[in-house]
């Protein structure tokens, strides 16, 4: 049976659809203090409304959520894309198409290092599968795309602060926060996660949503 202390109230805030949206789809969300839920948005705002979802544009969300006294929260936010520019789409790296990530949660992140040509600490899939679409006809959509899955690199590193219209060469794919400072607070907060303080090989689970999907069912 559930204690009091085991209860969530999600509030009619951002967080709490977060949450909700989370709970319906029957993915994991951590409760536990210093449990910290990372989330993308495609698609949203900072202020969390939504826009066109333009290509090769940083217009998704980065989010970290915790519960604190039985209520969701945002720890913290941040520009993000969850696809590749132009760049990596036209000139994939991989002959079947570049990778969208398939909107699902996964459990595939551990704490690493990113980049060759300007290494910075981030979260790399070094712990689990992810599914992508391939975009082999190179429309940018996802729409029809053959699903793949694997270990394809698909990091959570930093968009090199590149200008929000043109993700240019930081997504082949990954998940990446547009600016180095941001990524690097994004960084600080999850490492105060408590499972990651007792194991430092911790394997981190990440949510990527619609945001169309969840401005429509919350």
């Amino acid at each position: 049976m559930l204690s009091f202390k085991d209860l969530v109230i999600p509030g009619d805030d951002p967080a709490g659809k977060i949450y909700q949206y989370m709970k319906k789809k029957n993915y994991r969300f951590f409760t536990g203090p210093k449990e910290y839920n990372i989330v993308y948005l495609e698609g949203i705002n900072e202020d969390f409304t939504e826009n066109p979802d333009r290509p090769n544009h940083f217009n998704d969300l980065r989010v970290v959520l915790e519960v604190l006294n039985g209520i969701p929260v945002v720890v913290g936010k941040w520009e993000a894309t969850t696809e590749p520019g132009n760049y990596y789409t036209y000139k994939p790296m991989n002959r079947k198409g570049a990778a969208r990530i398939a909107f699902a949660q996964y459990r595939a992140w551990q704490v690493g290092t990113h980049g060759r040509s300007e290494p910075h600490e981030a979260l790399v899939q070094t712990g689990g599968e992810v599914t992508v679409h391939r975009d082999f006809d190179q429309n940018m959509i996802r729409t029809n795309d053959r699903l793949d899955t694997g270990y394809f690199g698909i990091n959570q590193h930093y968009g090199y602060d590149h200008p929000r219209n043109d993700i240019y060469t930081a997504s082949a794919g990954c998940l990446v926060g547009r600016t180095r400072r941001g990524h690097r607070e994004f960084m600080s907060i999850i490492k105060q996660d408590r499972r990651y303080r007792t194991n430092y090989n911790y394997v981190f689970y990440s949510t990527v949503i619609a945001g169309d999907d969840w401005k429509r069912t919350t």
